[in-house]
């Protein structure tokens, strides 16, 4: 009867004992997933904007430590995350990330005061990671400067108080990175399908509202480049073709800060309208040809960096719609074997090029992301030589219950 005892205590304690570091362990995750480009938070969320007080012109700045700090107002928050990790390793520990942990559909209608923009329409669908992550030591960027166009910003560091300021030359902006403890990180990118539609005055008298696609178009998921992980001189790009906009003459013209109820037929290169027959449909003028051999009116490319716990500020001096300064940080206050928070930071520069001003103009933007995680007390696995123990302790059990039975 001991010895059967000592047996059961030595197979349970073979169940339980916690395992190995290198063995992998379940987390439950929560969190939230920010996503800044210039003016506005993404899906949707405008900012407060300040200005410098400096000639010529008093340029609107744009500045964020990395929340939705200066908020006014929007029909969404950050991205909301939620499901299983793993994680291998410790202090720190390796963290696997699946797809699908960031899953939101962000449809709203915001409408505006209809003097130029008369409202702004979001279909976007968030599905992140974009594909599944390894964010680990020595797995994230390193400390650098990058200024595009500009190599010797690199070499120097684009610190130095000789250095052109911001703006001058091909400086018209830059990303620095300082590699936060044991350079944990990686490549991390947010998935992003659909986008927005902007409506735009085209003609006051009668009201004539052009409608052109922002942030891309579409339900095949694409990847953002901020999150890439990239290097220091061949940052991770992606460039977005958008289909040309469309102009229409509603049959009711809302008063300001009210919604298109209804936009009528659409507007004819003959300025005619559809339901006519005059002419053949207005679209925005093209500039590019997309992949497909789609008419694009508007070309975005953006450039990104990995995901880190350091520090990344990301700034840029030449937006038609104002100046971006972001700056944000990461941290890891997990155990050593992973549990607790950890927060990671990344940041990139994007570059939109379009003819269909003053509806639309080119610009310069400045984007971060920030990704916070919880993660809960490690979910017990078994390692083989658990389920080895516990087959062997099922055996027992059916033996000692036979036994009984028998006698």
């Amino acid at each position: 009867m001991a010895s059967r005892t000592s047996l059961v205590a030595l197979i349970a304690g073979l169940l339980l004992a916690p395992g190995h570091d290198a063995a992998a362990r379940k987390f439950q995750m929560s969190g939230t997933w920010v996503y800044r480009t210039g003016r506005f938070f993404l899906p949707l969320q405008f900012v407060n904007a300040t200005a410098t007080g400096q000639p010529p012109n008093n340029h609107i700045i744009h500045a964020s430590m990395g929340n939705l700090t200066g908020a006014l107002y929007g029909p969404n928050g950050p991205i909301p995350g939620v499901g299983g990790v793993t994680a291998t390793g410790s202090a720190p520990a390796t963290l696997r990330i699946p797809a699908h942990r960031f899953v939101e559909d962000a449809m709203a209608a915001v409408p505006l005061a209809a003097l130029t923009l008369v409202q702004i329409a979001t279909t976007f669908g968030v599905d992140a990671p974009y594909a599944a992550a390894t964010l680990a030591p020595g797995g994230g960027p390193g400390s650098f400067t990058w200024c595009p166009g500009d190599p010797a910003c690199v070499a120097g560091g684009g610190m130095r108080s000789t250095d052109p300021p911001q703006g001058a030359g091909p400086r018209n902006g830059r990303i620095i990175y300082r590699a936060g403890a044991n350079r944990f990180g990686g490549a991390m990118q947010l998935g992003l399908r659909r986008g927005s539609l902007w409506s735009h005055t085209f003609q006051a008298a009668p009201l004539r509202v052009r409608h052109v696609p922002r942030f891309g178009s579409g339900t095949t998921l694409r990847r953002s480049a901020t999150g890439g992980l990239g290097s220091a001189d061949a940052p991770t790009r992606k460039t977005v073709f958008l289909a040309r906009g469309f102009a229409t003459q509603p049959t009711m013209a809302p008063p300001p800060f009210n919604l298109i109820l209804h936009p009528g037929p659409k507007v004819t290169t003959m300025f005619g309208l559809s339901n006519t027959g005059v002419g053949a449909i207005y679209y925005s003028p093209f500039i590019a040809i997309g992949p497909m051999g789609t008419k694009a009116a508007q070309v975005t490319t953006h450039y990104g960096f990995g995901q880190t716990t350091g520090t990344v500020i990301a700034q840029q001096t030449a937006g038609a719609s104002g100046q971006d300064f972001f700056t944000v940080m990461g941290s890891d206050a997990r155990t050593p074997l992973g549990a607790g928070n950890l927060s990671l930071v990344a940041g990139g520069l994007s570059f939109h090029n379009t003819n269909s001003a003053p509806f639309d103009a080119n610009s310069e933007n400045a984007t971060f992301h920030k990704v916070k995680l919880t993660l809960g007390a490690p979910t017990p696995s078994l390692s083989p030589a658990g389920v080895a123990a516990a087959a062997a302790l099922v055996l027992l059990a059916a033996g000692y219950a036979l036994r009984r039975r028998l006698g």
